[in-house]
């Protein structure tokens, strides 16, 4: 029989053996694996999650200088979501979407400014297999207005001020003219 003493440190070198057992790493998944999962992602968070793993498990690897640059641009569009940017992970995954709308949605996520802002104007115009949501709009706007679109900027500005919101409307209005674009000329003013 086995004293309680004996016992408690059996028990104890069970449960360390359990413990570091469960703390080992996961076994990584191939190279092929990982460079397919950066490739599927479309949330720049997902991206950043991805291309990390693939530059620490495969640093030598042979897709490893792209997975750099996604990791670099999925962080700068991360960045971006945080300010205030009303975007989800639902967002980047436009259901019965067109190919060339998928493409921009992976390029907005590596910080296309462009792409980002015609996703806007792809769910503006109800095209491309994307259905109009208002939220879902502005969002990409603002997606692309952080991303450092002027137009995209000025837009938001106008949504806005046609919502008569017009303390939301003037910081996109400033952010559009830090950004160099230069609003057409209003057609108000040249009426008979």
């Amino acid at each position: 029989m086995m004293s309680r003493k004996a016992f408690c440190a059996a028990l104890l070198g069970f449960a360390f053996a359990g413990a570091s057992a469960a703390a080992a790493p996961a076994p990584l998944p191939a190279e092929g694996v990982l460079r397919q999962d950066l490739q599927d992602a479309r949330w720049p968070p997902d991206i950043v999650r991805a291309a990390d793993r693939y530059v620490v498990g495969y640093p030598q690897g042979p897709s490893v200088a792209a997975a750099r640059s996604m990791l670099d641009l999925a962080r700068q569009s991360a960045r971006a979501l945080d300010r205030n940017v009303r975007l989800y992970r639902g967002d980047f995954q436009l259901e019965g979407a067109s190919p060339e709308v998928h493409e921009d949605v992976r390029k907005a996520a590596l910080a296309d400014k462009e792409a980002a802002l015609r996703v806007a104007h792809v769910i503006r115009d109800a095209e491309n297999g994307v259905a109009f949501e208002i939220n879902r709009y502005v969002g990409w706007l603002q997606f692309a207005a952080a991303l450092g679109s002027g137009p995209a900027s000025y837009e938001l500005a106008l949504h806005y001020r046609k919502a008569d919101q017009p303390a939301l409307a003037a910081p996109y209005e400033l952010r559009a003219e830090e950004l160099g674009f230069t609003a057409p000329p209003s057609l108000d003013n040249i009426r008979k």
